[in-house]
């Protein structure tokens, strides 16, 4: 997450730029996940692999209760707004992805 600190002092156009990059990186973060999911499924008979995949996961989900200290410090300094709407935008894109990967699923 890109520090409250740095976001305040950008311009706006700069705060946007870091919100896409931080989109990105979520994005990358997910798929680095699904590897892991992968990695847990295809290697059940590895020692210690459940143990491997419960800390991945809570990893996740302390990243995420970061994330609302986050969106409150953005909130905090006003800058909320046009960070949902960023979402709002990346919320488009990733459902046209998703209507892609399903179209194509169909045939």
């Amino acid at each position: 997450m890109p520090s409250i600190s740095n976001i305040v002092s950008e311009s706006k156009e700069e705060r946007v730029i870091l919100y896409r990059k931080f989109f990105a990186e979520l994005r990358l973060n997910r798929l680095h996940f699904q590897l892991i999911i992968l990695n847990y499924f295809s290697n059940l008979d590895t020692p210690d692999n459940r143990q491997s995949f419960i800390k991945e996961l809570e990893n996740y989900i302390s990243f995420f209760r970061k994330m609302d200290s986050w969106l409150v410090a953005l909130k905090q300094e006003g800058l909320y707004p046009e960070f949902q709407e960023q979402c709002l935008d990346e919320i488009k894109a990733i459902e046209q992805i998703i209507q892609s990967y399903e179209g194509k699923m169909k045939t």
